[in-house]
């Protein structure tokens, strides 16, 4: 009995977490780039709350950020490491969708 109150206690914590369930509030994203060696995303998560990453290597022509869920246009910034260069993209992603991934294809911009 008691190691039942003990899961369900802690099923109860997992599920105020707030995180996402798949394709429902949110969006984990995968980001497509060219030229940039780092990239960092801002926008708005599955609890409407501003968030940014830290930069993240970025050498794949695809960048996947799982444990991200966003949700709304992000900001996604490129960094080029050999001409120490900024560029800005951007990218809207559903709250709901069949997916619980967007792809952002920034390959002619970051």
């Amino acid at each position: 009995m008691a190691a039942a109150g003990v899961g369900l206690a802690a099923a109860g914590l997992l599920a105020s977490a707030g995180t996402a369930a798949a394709g429902t509030n949110g969006q984990q994203v995968s980001v497509s780039t060219r030229w940039s060696d780092q990239i960092r995303i801002c926008g708005h998560n599955q609890a409407d709350q501003e968030a940014c990453t830290g930069w993240i290597a970025s050498g794949n022509d695809w960048t996947s950020l799982p444990g991200w869920w966003w949700k709304g246009e992000l900001v996604i910034q490129g960094y080029q490491q050999e001409t120490q260069e900024y560029r800005v993209g951007y990218c809207d992603v559903l709250p709901s969708q069949p997916s619980d991934w967007t792809q952002c294809n920034l390959y002619g911009t970051l």
